[in-house]
Parts: structure tokens; sequence; C-alpha cells
């Protein structure tokens, strides 16, 4: 590499700059830490809302409900004020933020938008027994802010509020985790979220949104689909569409090279598979165990395979 840059710089086809810069890079005086900072800036941020989610609940008589409405709604207005100053506003294509923070401060505020309706809700009691429609309007209100200022982080937030929503909403008529109704939403969402992003796509609006929207939604639509191959009726059928919704994971990450949605299909496919059989099979304990031990070690090969292959692709 050091002769390469030697040939390149005597060339001219870098400048003496360049080519110093190369060297650092390749010497590894000089390497990025984007992402560290990234996953710095989004754990604190989870770690303020949490530590303040805490506070509200358990100090908020000693300390003054006046006085925590107003530093709660301070914080959020401080939060929307900088992004609507310093954002690009709307756009159909992508933006690029103005600067690091710019993405986390705008979650910040979401959040806090979101204490603050908690901690309303909770010392006011504005919808009583229909509560969970805040769920609602913070999951519209995050979808707003995302499209607006074109944040996927928020886009994530919005649409797992927006799931919450569904999931308490039909709890809350007395369906247990996963029973048939709150399964049959979580299809329908799932698969809801995964045509959104592809209809958006088609449409050329905010194309860098798919990605957010298939990883949520495939998961959703996976895990139903395992959960319901338990169901004696209708297991079949759950089992038929879980390998019909891993084929399509499947084809769309050897087309994208994308690993994570081929690992969806398999391990979703594992877990299913897995399931059926041992719901309408007799078992012994040492036959459990060599099932265990030879499809965990056929499926980590063809795991470590599958990634090679795709990498060896790019």
């Amino acid at each position: 590499m050091q002769e390469a840059l030697d040939d390149l710089e005597s060339s001219e086809i870098l400048s003496r700059e360049q080519a110093a810069l190369l060297r650092r890079i390749y010497g590894r005086e000089l390497f990025s830490v984007h992402w560290e900072l990234r996953l710095l800036l989004y754990g604190g941020i989870l770690i303020l809302t949490t530590g303040l989610g805490l506070l509200v609940a358990k100090h908020f008589a000693s300390i003054g409900h006046l006085t925590l409405l107003a530093a709660i709604t301070l914080g959020c207005a401080v939060c929307f004020a900088y992004c609507l100053r310093h954002g690009g506003g709307f756009s159909r294509e992508k933006l690029a933020p103005p600067d690091a923070a710019y993405d986390y401060v705008l979650l910040l505020g979401c959040l806090l938008l979101g204490t603050l309706q908690g901690y309303l809700e909770l010392r006011y009691q504005l919808l009583a027994q229909y509560w969970n429609w805040w769920l609602l309007v913070s999951a519209l209100t995050y979808l707003l802010c995302a499209h607006y200022f074109d944040n996927r982080l928020v886009l994530s937030l919005a649409l797992s509020t927006l799931g919450a929503w569904l999931g308490v909403k039909t709890s809350l008529l007395g369906a247990g985790l996963w029973d048939g109704a709150l399964r049959d939403n979580a299809l329908f969402f799932g698969a809801l979220v995964v045509a959104t992003g592809a209809i958006q796509t088609r449409l050329g609006w905010k194309r860098h949104f798919l990605p957010v929207h298939l990883h949520l939604g495939v998961n959703v639509l996976l895990a139903a689909l395992v959960a319901g191959i338990s169901s004696r009726a209708t297991g079949l059928a759950y089992l038929a569409g879980l390998l019909l919704a891993g084929c399509g994971s499947a084809l769309y990450a050897l087309r994208e090279r994308s690993f994570a949605f081929l690992l969806y299909a398999v391990l979703y496919g594992y877990l299913g598979i897995t399931s059926f059989m041992f719901d309408r099979g007799h078992w012994s304990s040492e036959g459990g165990i060599l099932y265990f031990l030879i499809s965990a070690a056929s499926l980590l090969t063809a795991l470590v395979a599958l990634h090679r292959r795709l990498r060896s692709a790019e």
C-alpha cells in the first residue's frame, strides 16, 4: 500500500496532502469514532429519559407538579426549537443532518414529549380508562416528526409506539399474550408496516425509510406466525405462512445482500419448524437433546456459510 501511494503521488494522481492523509489512515494513526459517538449519544439519551421518568414517578409530590410540568415542557420545547432552527425542513428525499447531535436532540424531544403525556395522565387522569389513546397520539406525533425532520430513529420510535398501542388496546379487551386477537393484530401490523414501506419506496417518498419498515415489520410478522404454530386447529396454516414469509425475507436478503433478513428467515423458520415438530410428536428426552445438538450445529454452519457467500458476492 505504501508503494502504491508513492506511485500515485509521484504520478501526480494524488496530491501530497491526499497521500499523507491516506498514509495516516493506512498506518492506523487516523481512524473514525463516528459510530462510537452515535452509540454514546443514543445511550445517554435513553438513560436521561429513563431517569427522568423514574424521578417523575417517585418524587413528583415533593418536587411539585407545576415545577415538573414546566421543566419537562421547557426541555421538550428547547429540543424542537433547536431542530426547527437547524433542520432543513420537509423533503421527499434524504436530508443530511446539520450536525452530529441533531438526530439525537430530536429523539430527546420526542421522548420528553412522551414523558410529559405520561405525567399528565398520571397526575390528572385526562383519559382515565382510555389512557392507551395517549400511545396513538404519541405514535402519530412521532410519525409527523420523523417525516418532517427526516429522522429514522424517531421513525423506529413511532412504529414501535403504534404497535404498542395496538397491543395494549387488544390486551384491554381481555386477550392474553399472543392470544388469537393479539396474534391477528400483530400479523396485520407487521404486514401493514412492510406494505407501507414498500408503497413509499414505489412512490419515491423517503426511500431510505424502507429498511426501518422492513426490519420491524418482518420481525413482528414472523414472530406472530411462530406464535400461531402452537394452535392445534390452525398451526399448519401458520407454519405455511411462516415458510412463505421466510422465503420472501430470504429472497430480499439475497437480492439486497442483507444478511440480517436472511438471519430472520433462518432463525424464525427454525423456531417454527421445531415448535411444530415438538407439539405434534412424542419425543424422548434423549431424542430432544440429540435433535437440538444436530439442528443447532447445522444451523450455525449454514449461517456461517451464507454469511461468507454474501460477503464474497459484495
